[in-house]
């Protein structure tokens, strides 16, 4: 094999782009490997994993782009690299143009003045610039960008606030307004729920499962991952619940976030006591008496806050069967080899991280993530795990000049091969997110890879378990069940939502830990 790496100093290019040329040329017959991308260091991590990883990559800056290929042989590469210069250029058709841009946000307001929202989606840097424009437009604004400093997210929402509109984000993955799904949320039906989540999969997750059971949503505000910081304040989350209590066709409210900070989950829960609707609070981390002291109906995690809005709703959702579970796993332990002991969770949703490490504790006991339950726990290096590990995939480490990883699926591919070549990894936890803006085959992107984990695993004489979830209906693109389908058909351990998975995948554990005596 031949290889090529080339470093563009200075050259910015927008990160879905350059996913989409990497996906094409990796399609090029003769390639063996391919990566265009800024060099961060979670992308430098990519290329060494791909065997990249030479004087240019190390040298690279964030500013920089790099582009490898690995081939069969030296004029393939050269080619491929040709090819990846014309797409940059703008002569190749890896990325389609849209059919209608506008130079500006007042130009687009001036041709559509009926329009009342502005999804602004630009490097995190000049989010606050264009979120101005579009406030001081008379338009409710939804920021995908992260990386936007919490001063800057509060001073937007401040001019929101002023202005009597709403701000979701920064860092607002989805949202479900008037029956209309937004970037990355799923397609789910109207109903009587509304939603107001610090967490996009989380909000995403609770709808799905609500529209699984039949009901559906009113509305799904997101408030962005970090409104409910002190810095910020909650100012969104307040919005948004004032907005639910007075939305004719919401009759109950759903709160879902990771645990405020503490003054604003005072203000929060202040506010919560006051709203004349029935309210499930989520707040995962928080204590049940201090939310039930508010009016609240408790929820420990996203299945349960489901339950609960459901049961408001009058439509019974059945817990998960435990005896079931065990047989299952103790199954799935009997076949492993002496030194698998561990779980490896790699997740694209971030509040899917905290539900499964909380759902695991009490079976697994400690377990280490970028995204810690305790400071103590904290990974030194996010690709290298220790013991029970579960990484957010969605963290900024990995999506600063990087698409997320419901788009991308690669730094979770070379994951999973990662983490099958560890002799102590027992259990593979996985989540699959679907919807109109997301990876259109996300099972399909990693499934080769799942099956190579399971051979290598195999072929040293033990049994890889892998626990999935997939979070999306039947009316997105990707169909819920034919995701499903393919994980099954590769002996993926399926389960009905995130947190049954990661129970399964505890319980795996703690079947082969018992079997062991420990």
């Amino acid at each position: 094999m031949e290889s090529i790496i080339k470093v563009y100093p200075n050259r910015y290019y927008d990160s879905v782009q350059l996913m989409y040329i990497t996906s094409s040329i990796k399609k090029k017959q003769g390639v063996d490997a391919a990566f265009v991308a800024m060099g961060t260091q979670a992308n430098k991590e990519i290329f060494s994993d791909l065997g990249m990883s030479g004087g240019p990559v190390i040298n690279a800056g964030p500013n920089d782009m790099v582009l490898g290929v690995r081939a069969a042989d030296q004029k393939t590469c050269e080619q491929a690299i040709d090819e990846i210069q014309d797409y940059l250029d703008g002569n190749g058709s890896a990325v389609e143009e849209s059919a209608l841009s506008f130079s500006s946000i007042e130009s687009a307001v001036k041709e559509h003045n009926k329009a009342n929202l502005c999804v602004i989606s630009v490097p995190g840097e000049y989010a606050k610039a264009e979120a101005v424009k579009a406030l001081n437009a008379g338009l409710h604004t939804l920021i995908f960008s992260d990386n936007v400093p919490l001063e800057e997210e509060r001073e937007i929402k401040l001019l929101a606030e002023e202005k009597g509109l709403l701000c979701m984000g920064p860092d607002c993955g989805v949202a479900n307004i008037n029956g209309i799904s937004f970037l990355v949320g799923s397609i789910v039906r109207k109903g009587p729920i509304g939603i107001c989540a610090a967490s996009g999969v989380g909000l995403q997750e609770v709808a799905v499962l609500i529209h699984q059971a039949g009901s559906g949503i009113s509305q799904g505000i997101g408030t962005g991952g970090k409104d409910l910081k002190d810095k910020v304040g909650g100012i969104t989350m307040l919005s948004g619940l004032d907005a639910l209590e007075r939305d004719e066709e919401t009759k109950i409210i759903v709160l879902i976030s990771r645990k405020p900070e503490s003054r604003t989950l005072e203000r929060v829960l202040e506010r919560v006591s006051k709203c004349i609707k029935p309210i499930i609070v989520c707040f995962m981390g928080c204590g049940k008496e201090e939310i039930v002291q508010s009016g609240a109906v408790y929820a420990s995690n996203l299945e349960g806050a489901a339950r609960e809005a459901l049961a408001l709703a009058g439509i019974d959702f059945k817990k998960a069967d435990m005896e079931e579970m065990k047989a299952l796993a103790d199954m799935q332990a009997a076949s492993m080899s002496d030194q698998q002991k561990y779980v490896r969770g790699l997740f694209c949703g971030g509040t899917f991280v905290e539900e499964a490490m909380v759902a695991m504790g009490a079976d697994v006991g400690d377990i280490y993530s970028n995204a810690p339950l305790r400071e103590e726990l904290r990974l030194e290096k996010s690709t290298v795990s220790y013991k029970n590990s579960v990484v957010d995939y969605g963290e900024e480490e990995f999506t600063v000049s990087r698409p997320h990883p419901v788009i991308d699926m690669e730094p979770r591919a070379l994951g999973i091969l990662r983490e099958a070549k560890d002799p102590e990894t027992a259990v593979m936890l996985l989540d699959f997110v679907l919807g109109p803006a997301v990876n259109q085959d996300p099972a399909g992107s990693v499934i080769e890879d799942i099956k190579a984990a399971m051979k290598l695993v195999s072929d040293r004489g033990g049994k890889l378990a892998v626990v999935a979830s997939v979070c999306g209906t039947e009316a997105d693109p990707q169909k819920r069940s034919v995701q499903e389908d393919m994980l099954r058909e590769a002996n993926v351990l399926v389960c009905r939502d995130n947190y049954q998975a990661a129970l399964l995948a505890g319980t795996i554990i703690k079947s082969k830990m018992e079997s062991e005596g420990l």
